[in-house]
């Protein structure tokens, strides 16, 4: 398969799951989630939390500059990776975000 989208490095980027097919995950919302890349419709991320495709899930994005914003999503790939972790596809629903976060004025 071939992307036609610009992905980035996604170097201090990371998620909080906040809810869950509309189920809120207080217990997840502390957190954090390593994401390995990212683009303009969604990212790829690291996670021992198990989820299967089609969730839905919002999530609070997290910037390297700090800037934080809750995106919604749905899981459109998974894969295992061993050590009980998975790499998930999170494709962007609701919650456009710039990737140039850092560059805001």
């Amino acid at each position: 398969m071939t992307r036609n989208q610009d992905r980035s490095s996604a170097e201090g980027y990371c998620i909080q799951i906040l809810i869950i097919n509309g189920e809120v995950q207080s217990h997840l919302s502390q957190k954090s989630h390593y994401i390995e890349n990212i683009g303009k419709g969604g990212f790829r991320f690291i996670s021992d939390v198990i989820l299967t495709l089609e969730d839905r899930v919002q999530v609070l994005l997290r910037f390297p500059d700090g800037y934080s914003q809750e995106v919604l999503g749905r899981i459109c790939y998974t894969e295992e990776i061993g050590n009980d972790q998975s790499a998930y596809g999170f494709s962007v629903l609701d919650g456009f975000y710039s990737l140039h976060a850092a560059n805001r004025s």
